[in-house]
């Protein structure tokens, strides 16, 4: 095997080797689980009279989609890979070494050993008489084609070496190729020029591949209709760790009735559009590694209950008790914290009260001891008054002992008084 190249909806794969066949292979029954799938290719081109020297496959996903081969015996077949029908043959003035597609299947490009390269299109024969799509053109498919030298094209001066890898890029409009100096040169198409040498790597470059654009809007794509889903029959015992769970002679049949929002079907993982559980199962080959273990134990559990028999019926009665019981539990346990809430609730009522009627007698406490600050004040100063009067008349005795008397009655009077208050 020489090449390999593989169609934008990953359902075919083509190969060429040196015996000058290319094989068309379905990719599902490559990776068919059932040993009764026959992997036999789908399509053998067998037109070609030398090794295949590259493969390249056109840009569509529709059932129209073509492919390219080139090989040592100097020609290049254009394919419908689809149905193995043989669509264009050209004859190139040299055994080819690479070859790329451009990116609207309007052309292809080949590369040979002394370093140069040439356009090939599609549409270079269009004239008044000449149908437009001279691929499809029944009449002419079995004509081999000869391009016209002019169309070929080099730069001898840069000294690049034989071309040995092509790349387009995405608008068509430059093309790269790897040569066996090691040099990675630029092409501008339309003027069929040589650009500038992009790198200079210490050996041959065999490969060459431009990333896919990102960072532009994506556009609406219409839904389609799946009329069938088939899925390849896991065989029995060879999953689940060996545990045997499969039925050997289940099958599983699908049909959906209304279209699916979703994208165009294809094994290949896009990063940029992350799929959900259902279009992963829907584009995987067979069913994904974690629905097969779901569904294994799903299984397992079915087989165990239809093994119990009526003891299964027992079991989920009591499991229905079990959860009116644990339902009036809970409701009881909802009731008893109420109940405490609303006690919660009656002493907070309470206590605020009782600091309410706290305050209030120490209001009137405090008021009290201010009056009996205020007396006893006022009862110092009358008797400091009285001292000063004795010491200032001696011979007067009789009045100073009554005035003596007299202040001391009045002051317990005032604090009979404050006792009874």
């Amino acid at each position: 095997m020489t090449s390999l190249a593989v169609d934008p909806s990953s359902t075919f794969f083509l190969s060429g080797s040196s015996d000058a066949m290319v094989h068309v292979w379905a990719l599902p029954a490559i990776l068919s689980f059932s040993s009764d799938t026959s992997r036999s290719p789908v399509h053998t081109l067998s037109t070609h009279r030398g090794p295949i020297s590259s493969l390249v496959c056109g840009h569509s996903s529709s059932s129209a989609n073509i492919a390219v081969s080139i090989s040592a015996d100097k020609s290049a077949i254009v394919w419908d890979y689809h149905n193995g029908q043989m669509l264009r043959t050209y004859l190139l003035p040299e055994a080819p070494t690479a070859v790329a597609l451009d990116p609207a299947d309007r052309a292809f490009y080949v590369a040979y050993a002394d370093g140069s390269l040439q356009t090939i299109d599609f549409y270079d024969e269009v004239q008044k008489n000449v149908p437009a799509d001279v691929l499809r053109d029944p009449s002419s498919s079995h004509r081999p084609v000869q391009p016209s030298p002019k169309t070929r094209f080099s730069a001898e001066s840069q000294k690049l070496g034989g071309a040995l890898s092509l790349s387009l890029s995405w608008d068509g409009t430059t093309l790269l190729s790897g040569h066996a100096s090691g040099k990675v040169a630029a092409w501008d198409l339309a003027k069929s020029n040589y650009l500038s040498t992009l790198a200079n790597l210490p050996g041959p470059v065999s490969n060459l591949t431009f990333l896919t654009p990102t960072g532009f809007p994506r556009p609406q794509v219409q839904p389609f209709k799946i009329h069938t889903v088939v899925k390849p029959k896991q065989d029995a015992g060879s999953a689940g760790g060996g545990s045997s769970l499969v039925p050997a002679g289940y099958t599983l049949n699908m049909q959906f009735t209304g279209r699916l929002h979703t994208e165009r079907a294809s094994a290949t993982e896009n990063v940029l559009t992350p799929k959900s559980d259902f279009e992963k199962a829907l584009m995987h080959p067979s069913f994904p590694t974690s629905m097969l273990e779901e569904g294994l134990a799903e299984l397992d559990t079915w087989n165990a209950t239809s093994k119990r028999g009526d003891a299964s019926a027992s079991d989920f009665m009591a499991l229905d008790n079990g959860d009116a019981d644990s339902a009036g539990t809970s409701h009881n346990e909802v009731n008893e914290l109420k109940r405490q809430v609303a006690s919660l609730q009656r002493i907070q009522k309470v206590t605020f009260s009782q600091l309410s009627e706290l305050r209030e007698e120490n209001q009137h406490y405090m008021s009290q001891e201010k009056k009996r600050a205020e007396r006893a004040k006022t009862r110092a100063k009358k008797r400091m008054g009285l001292n000063n009067g004795a010491v200032a008349s001696h011979a007067n005795g009789d009045v100073e002992m009554m005035d003596n008397e007299t202040s001391e009655s009045e002051s317990d009077s005032d604090d009979t008084g404050a006792a009874q208050a």
